[in-house]
């Protein structure tokens, strides 16, 4: 496959029950809640997926030059981060990739919070969170699936702007490389996402030995 630019318009995913109801269970007001309030929640949950509009995008590129405290790929572009260049030391490409959940669960859990609706706001925003997280999941095992196919594989971990020893900047050069914008995702001044529940991530290709 070469570094051209792939949309996924729309990610097939099963609904993360469980993981979502595990987020909720932190919530010292929710563990307290009667049935009622469970069947209102088992609804927002119902109704917060059918908000979400999972849509993704990936590049591969070339890594050109590697030490161990940055990685330079693609048309000289740049990763400063020792912990990355440690993932990657076995690499000789790398693939980039972000997803969304949308603004429609965002704008929506916000405007239940503003009609005092505590519950329902943080029900659509747990399953905003884990439909995003799944989705993440689910495009590296496709990838993965896609790689294998030329004898490669894609490296168990990913890394993410903000994590680690990789500054949170390094969200602007993803959003040139793969114009996530396209996703319906704009970048702030301060390099965070809106909508919210979108992630980015990057992640080495190795051969198989």
């Amino acid at each position: 496959m070469g570094s051209k630019i792939n949309f996924i318009n729309n990610i097939p995913l099963p609904v993360p029950e469980r993981k979502i109801y595990s987020r909720l269970g932190h919530n010292r007001y929710l563990t307290k809640m009667s049935d009622a309030q469970r069947e209102k929640v088992e609804a927002a949950i119902a109704q917060g997926v059918s908000l979400c509009q999972l849509r993704g995008v990936w590049g591969r590129f070339e890594i050109s030059k590697w030490t161990a405290e940055q990685v330079e790929f693609g048309d000289g572009n740049v990763f400063e981060s020792c912990k990355l260049a440690e993932l990657l030391k076995e690499s000789k490409s790398l693939v980039i990739f972000a997803v969304t959940a949308g603004a429609d669960i965002v704008e929506s859990a916000a405007k239940l919070a503003g009609q005092g609706d505590g519950v329902g706001a943080l029900a659509y925003d747990a399953t905003g969170s884990e439909m995003v997280d799944a989705a993440a999941e689910w495009v590296q095992q496709y990838l993965n699936q896609q790689f294998k196919r030329g004898n490669e594989i894609l490296t168990k971990r990913r890394f993410s702007p903000g994590y680690g020893d990789l500054e949170l900047k390094n969200q602007a050069l993803l959003f040139k490389l793969l114009d996530i914008e396209k996703l319906g995702v704009k970048l702030t001044e301060d390099f965070l996402m809106t909508p919210e529940k979108t992630v980015t991530a990057i992640a080495g290709i190795q051969n198989i030995n």
